[in-house]
């Protein structure tokens, strides 16, 4: 199997003009009429009814599309305002005319927080999963799991006039600290589960401190074929467990206590299972470079979690046109 590289995901969702080819494909791949019905049911939108007076309210696509283009782009909400009054792509994504009206950055904002406060992100990430299983997007059968930390804005010290510290809160309380190689990182975990395309199937988030191998039952509770990772979950137990319900555990081992070295079996299954779990790194790679996202945007566990959520989403949909295009060729 050839292992995709980060330049090999970043070119495939570049092709052609650019935004204005890569908005035209997401146009096609977004599932707005199910969402919109979604959000009805919810109590989160209404559409306008006939023959009521009173100001239009924005069609659920306008809003829903505001959403996947600042997270795509990386805007914040003013800034995504802003870009949808400026670029031609934005309003033809968005299916704005000359004399509609443009969601400024309040309506924005609070769109985003009623499906956060309504938990809304976990339902629309199953709804449109559940369209990319139907057209092939997704693989169900295999799971390569990784995580990576996400950085949130750290205590910051407080003294009084003797210089004595008197705080040293972060505004976050739900983030925490973790060391990685000999460094320092305060925020979030960012967890993955992804198919053999690199096609995010499962999103959980923990604090930073936060144990990898507690996440992996919840990342891979419907897997029935194989598991791929790293040594961070490697588990006697899990691994008897998996093997008995007849799922491959291909985790990387590491030493244990009275081991000076690998034995041979293990190095030969170790290269094997690298290749496979380098594509479960790649995710993140994009999600950050391409997409911009390396620090929380959010206060507390629970709506970074829900961020996640809505972030793999937009994952998912910006390389769906390019991986479509290459299983169809075979």
């Amino acid at each position: 199997m050839h292992t995709p590289s980060f330049f090999d995901f970043a070119m495939e969702s570049q092709g052609g003009k650019k935004s204005m080819k890569f908005l035209e494909e997401m146009k096609e791949h977004i599932p707005y009429e199910r969402l919109e019905t979604l959000l009805i049911q919810e109590g989160v939108y209404r559409p306008k009814q006939p023959n009521k007076a009173g100001r239009t309210p924005y069609r659920a696509s306008v809003l829903l599309g505001a959403l996947f283009l600042q997270t795509w782009y990386n805007l914040s909400d003013p800034m995504t305002e802003e870009l949808i009054h400026d670029r031609i792509s934005f309003r033809k994504f968005l299916d704005i005319k000359a004399e509609d009206d443009i969601p400024d950055e309040t309506t924005i904002g609070k769109f985003r927080n009623a499906l956060m406060d309504k938990m809304l992100f976990d339902t629309i990430f199953e709804e449109i999963q559940a369209m990319m299983v139907e057209k092939g997007l997704i693989v169900k059968e295999g799971s390569i799991v990784d995580a990576t930390l996400i950085h949130s804005s750290e205590p910051k010290r407080k003294r009084n006039e003797q210089g004595k510290v008197i705080s040293n809160k972060a505004a976050d309380g739900d983030a925490s600290y973790t060391s990685k190689r000999g460094r320092k990182y305060h925020g979030y975990k960012l967890h993955t589960a992804v198919d053999k395309h690199g096609m995010i199937k499962k999103v959980t988030t923990t604090t930073a401190k936060a144990s990898d191998i507690g996440q992996l039952d919840t990342l891979t509770e419907d897997e029935t074929s194989y598991i791929v990772a790293d040594s961070g979950y490697m588990s006697q137990e899990k691994k008897r467990r998996n093997r008995a319900k007849g799922i491959f555990h291909g985790v990387i081992e590491r030493r244990v206590r009275g081991q000076s070295t690998l034995r041979d079996k293990q190095k030969k299954n170790n290269q094997r299972f690298a290749s496979v779990r380098a594509i479960g790194e790649l995710q993140f790679a994009f999600i950050k470079r391409l997409m911009g996202y390396r620090e929380t945007r959010f206060i507390g566990l629970e709506k970074n979690d829900q961020y996640h959520l809505f972030l793999a989403i937009a994952y998912n949909l910006r390389r769906a046109p390019a991986l479509q295009r290459k299983l169809e060729k075979g």
